[in-house]
């Protein structure tokens, strides 16, 4: 368990709102866990609020990473075709603007966050207050077949990109996500009409996903502050 005092200002708010994301987990439920640095928190102390409240609780992983982590905590994991019905997930996200849209995915796992979140019926984000927005704007996830990224990258600029990056891993090789898949980050500055770009993107040839959740937004946000206080949207 990391220790709040031994963080930096900007993990002592993840930690916080990921604490008090916590009163809304439920005996019974069957749980959607995100992907990223703030969900990690969120899975460390859901670990530890299980195992004092004696609570049972089902887990649906977005991504390999927060599934290992998950079961090394002891937490029960299930696939998401196992699961009848996801009660809540809880994530972080990349950005956030007044009307809960958000973008999402900079750790790789667009895809499957919004295949597990809009089928959740209750999506809660957490966040430190640095990814709060008036407005979506920049960097885009998009996941895409590899063979189609010639086509794709004509697909974005001709939907507005400004500035197209192909995701790569430490090694400086293209990441891959968990489905066999590449990114690009396409910046398309201010998003105008998010839901009308969350559409257009995914009706390009070789894409998968991408990280713009406006079909569904949030129904929850809770954000940290590194002074330990929360504010829920």
């Amino acid at each position: 368990m990391m220790n709040p005092s031994q963080m930096t200002p900007q993990d002592r708010a993840k930690w916080a709102a990921a604490k008090a994301a916590l009163s809304y987990v439920k005996d019974g439920q069957t749980l959607g866990l995100g992907t990223g640095s703030t969900a990690d928190m969120f899975i460390q102390q859901l670990a530890e609020h299980v195992r004092e409240k004696e609570m049972n609780i089902t887990c649906v992983a977005t991504s390999g990473r927060s599934a290992q982590l998950a079961k090394s905590l002891g937490l029960a994991v299930a696939e998401f075709g196992q699961v009848e019905k996801i009660m809540l997930t809880v994530d972080g996200t990349d950005l956030v603007d007044a009307k809960k849209r958000l973008i999402k995915g900079y750790g790789g796992a667009c895809t499957r966050e919004k295949i597990v979140e809009y089928a959740s019926e209750k999506l809660l984000i957490i966040a430190d207050d640095s990814k709060k927005a008036a407005g979506l704007s920049g960097a885009v996830p998009v996941e895409f077949l590899p063979f189609a990224k010639t086509r794709v990258e004509k697909g974005l600029k001709k939907l507005g990109a400004r500035k197209i990056e192909l995701k790569m891993n430490a090694e400086g090789r293209p990441f891959m996500t968990d489905n066999g898949f590449w990114i690009l980050n396409a910046d398309f500055g201010r998003i105008a009409n998010p839901l009308k770009l969350e559409e257009g993107i995914n009706d390009i040839e070789g894409v998968l996903e991408n990280g713009i959740f406006a079909k569904r937004g949030a129904d929850i946000v809770i954000f940290g502050y590194a002074n330990g206080k929360v504010v829920k949207k």
